[in-house]
């Protein structure tokens, strides 16, 4: 399960990522500067966002992993951030309907269980005519790319984080809400999707 395989890491994560900051972090700082009003990130994982967010929102977080979680409490404080965290499965969200105004994904439906039912509750939760963000690790447009880079490195994460970086989320997050902008990265590999719930008619 995730959540073991995670609460191991928490206190090494940010370590283990950190050759790859050079080419996330500019991307993470474009997707949550676009969040505003009463705002949802869900698997914050150790708050590698939080210091990107816009001044002036109101701030929820949640994960899955208790101990990622304590770390990104630990960020919040030093950064003088107010969010209200939780610990909670994206599957399963403890919050209303329609209680956002926006909600964020980062780098977290390559890890979610059930992407299907997770990406319905960030559906329900969401506001009509809210807007929906997501940086995600998706399939590469590029088929060499899957089969000898995506494939060998799923096996490896998959492993080590239950991580697989061969989902199509991009077309998922087109199922449930209207996709506004896609940018793509690293030939699809990663994914910049701004999308929103339609408007209640």
């Amino acid at each position: 399960m995730y959540r073991k395989k995670y609460n191991r890491l928490a206190r090494h994560y940010d370590l283990l990522e950190r050759p790859l900051d050079r080419f996330f972090e500019p991307l993470r700082e474009r997707a949550v500067s676009l969040a505003e009003g009463r705002t949802l990130e869900v698997g914050v994982g150790t708050g590698k966002t939080l210091r990107y967010y816009p001044r002036g929102i109101e701030l929820y977080a949640v994960d899955g992993s208790e101990a990622m979680l304590e770390v990104a409490r630990e960020k919040a404080k030093k950064l003088g951030l107010e969010v209200i965290f939780q610990r909670a499965d994206v599957e399963r969200l403890p919050f209303p309907d329609g209680f956002f105004d926006t909600v964020v994904s980062s780098f977290t439906f390559c890890t979610v269980p059930d992407p299907e039912r997770g990406m319905g509750e960030l559906h329900r939760v969401l506001k009509p005519g809210g807007r929906a963000v997501f940086l995600e690790h998706t399939r590469s447009e590029s088929r060499v790319i899957n089969a000898l880079f995506l494939r060998p490195l799923g096996l490896l994460l998959g492993f080590l984080l239950s991580d697989n970086p061969l989902r199509d989320t991009h077309r998922l997050i087109g199922e449930f809400f209207e996709v506004e902008r896609e940018e793509t990265y690293y030939h699809g590999i990663v994914r910049l999707i701004v999308a929103k719930k339609p408007s209640a008619t």
